[in-house]
């Protein structure tokens, strides 16, 4: 056999051979991305998961879910209180007017106490009325129309007691009715004692 023969016989063996393990090479490496990305993936899902599950939102009380029905003027809702203390008032009753100067002094240690929340119910004709009513009060407790109460036949909130201004309802986070006071002095005396009508029970 002539050294030019043999030589050509080695290069062809050398091809054959690589044309034999490049391909089987190619696929390994092919495979291995694809358990990588198969890998990449399912962490990817594992940590959505973990992270949706801590982000899940906890359920909303009766009375918050329901007050999502109104326009809530002069400030956001406590969502996380305990107990609501709807008060209903007018700028254009003297007795209401007393009682809101009482409700704006108690509503900052209600506030303070993250567990009830004051809501005035506004019986003035216009929003542009409460809004200057609430101003002048002086208090920065959540608000809502009487009118669009009126308008869901005072079904709209859980435990609605007597809506006549003056007048208060103090209900728990499930909607139970606990209290009703109505008329000046009776409804003083429920924004005084809060704290032993709710929280302090």
């Amino acid at each position: 056999m002539s050294i030019r023969r043999f030589f050509y016989l080695f290069l062809l063996a050398g091809f054959v051979s690589f044309a034999g393990t490049a391909p089987a090479q190619a696929q390994e490496e092919s495979d291995e991305l694809v358990e990588d990305a198969d890998s990449a993936k399912k962490k990817a899902k594992k940590k959505a998961g973990k992270g949706s599950k801590g982000a899940e939102a906890p359920a909303k009380s009766a009375v918050v879910a329901a007050f999502e029905n109104f326009k809530v003027l002069n400030a956001r809702l406590n969502q996380k209180a305990e107990y609501f203390i709807y008060f209903y008032t007018s700028s254009t009753c003297v007795h209401c007017v007393n009682c809101m100067q009482i409700a704006a002094e108690q509503y900052k240690k209600m506030k303070a106490s993250r567990k009830v929340e004051l809501v005035v119910i506004c019986t003035d004709k216009t929003e542009a009325d409460a809004k200057k009513y609430l101003k002048k009060s002086k208090i920065k407790a959540p608000c809502i129309m009487f009118d669009a109460l009126k308008a869901t036949q005072f079904k709209g909130l859980p435990g609605c007691g007597m809506p006549i201004p003056p007048a208060v309802s103090i209900v728990s986070k499930d909607g139970t009715l606990l209290q009703n006071e109505l008329g000046g002095s009776a409804v003083q005396r429920a924004l005084t004692d809060w704290r032993e009508l709710t929280i302090g029970k």
